[in-house]
This record gives C-alpha cells, sequence and structure tokens, in this order.
C-alpha cells in the first residue's frame, strides 16, 4: 500500500511539479533574474532535496488549476456512466447487478479490500490519468511562453516551433488523460464484477 500512494504522489504531483518548476526556472533565467550557475554550486543531496520538495508543492498548488481543463474540450469527456455504459454491453449479464450502478468511489474502497494487488493498479491508471491532466497545465503555459518569445523574441523559428510542438502535446495530454481515466473506470467494474457478495452488500438489484 505505501509504494502505491508513493507512485499515486510521483504521478500526480511530482512529475507535473517538475513540468512547472522547470519552466519558472527557465523564465528566471531567461529574464536573468536567476544565476544557473550558482544554482548549480550548491551541494547535489541539496539540490536534489530541494527540487523535489519544489516539484510536490508546485504539484499540489497547481492540481486545483489543472482541473479546469476538464471543461476546456467538452466532447473528450468521458463520464462515469459512459463507462457504465461501456461495461454493460461488454457484460450483459451485469445489467442488473447493483454494483454496476453503485458509487465508483466506493467500488474502488470494495476492491481494496478485496485484493490490495488488484486496487494497486486501478491507483496506477488514476495517478496516471491525473498525471497528464495536470501535465497539460504545465504545457499549457510553456505555450504561453513560447508564444510571448515568438511576440517579442529574435529566435522566432525555435519559438514557433516549440509552440507547434507544445499546442500538440498539451491537447495529447488533455485527451489521454482523460481516455486513461475511462480505463481506470472499467478497470473497477471488472474486478468488482467477480468480488463474492458485493450486491448483496450495495442491494439486491438496481432500481
Amino acid at each position: 500500500m505505501t509504494l502505491a500512494v508513493g507512485v499515486f504522489d510521483l504521478f500526480t504531483y511530482g512529475i507535473p511539479g517538475a513540468l512547472h518548476l522547470s519552466l519558472i526556472i527557465y523564465v528566471l533565467a531567461h529574464w536573468d533574474m536567476v544565476d544557473l550557475e550558482e544554482l548549480t554550486t550548491a551541494p547535489s543531496a541539496l539540490q536534489v532535496i530541494a527540487g523535489v520538495v519544489a516539484s510536490y508543492l508546485l504539484g499540489h498548488l497547481a492540481h486545483p488549476l489543472s482541473a479546469l481543463l476538464d471543461k476546456v474540450a467538452p466532447r473528450w469527456t468521458r463520464t462515469v456512466e459512459s463507462a457504465r455504459l461501456e461495461f454493460m454491453a461488454r457484460v450483459p449479464e451485469a445489467r442488473d447487478r447493483a454494483f454496476v450502478h453503485a458509487d465508483i468511489s466506493l467500488l474502488l474502497a470494495a476492491v481494496e479490500l478485496h485484493n490490495r494487488e488488484a486496487a494497486s493498479e486501478i491507483t496506477r491508471l488514476r495517478g496516471l490519468a491525473l498525471m497528464l491532466r495536470n501535465s497539460a497545465l504545465a504545457l499549457a503555459f510553456a505555450l504561453l511562453v513560447a508564444g510571448i518569445e515568438l511576440v517579442v523574441g529574435t529566435h522566432h523559428a525555435l519559438a514557433g516551433g516549440s509552440a507547434v510542438v507544445l499546442l500538440a502535446s498539451c491537447v495529447a495530454a488533455v485527451r489521454e488523460g482523460r481516455l486513461v481515466q475511462h480505463l481506470d473506470r472499467l478497470k473497477t467494474l471488472e474486478i468488482c464484477f467477480w468480488i463474492p457478495d458485493i450486491d448483496s452488500r450495495l442491494g439486491s438489484g438496481h432500481r
């Protein structure tokens, strides 16, 4: 369980936070507000610790803003209900079972109690989905910086090429994040299908 939580934190906050930190350092160095040579003179262990802590904190601070990206491209939105419908289309015999219509977070708790190893796979998928979504925000900020440099900078070709790559990466991150989130909901339902007595705990059937 400790490993699963660590992987979730790394995916959800650590990696996106590192992207934000890299962008901040780049902007500060580009505008001569920080000396990179002075930063590199610090002890290596201190640099690593400071980078990890700063990345983790930035990941947490940016998390609420990243949630707003879910409203940017509504046609890519995959709801919990869409996962239920796809699961029932694949497994028609589960249509009238109570667990299919239960809250998805409650189902995850049931999986954790039944099989922690199976729950860790769902947690990994959730962390990956959030990593992609949260990283999209950092890519969007980087795209803004590239746009500014395209207008006021001197390296127009480099800035323009970077803007195109960042735009494509941002769109792909949002889209793939929603796909992975859909897959983790499907995985939850698939595992719950095999949990004994889950329907009796949730009710005899869907009303």
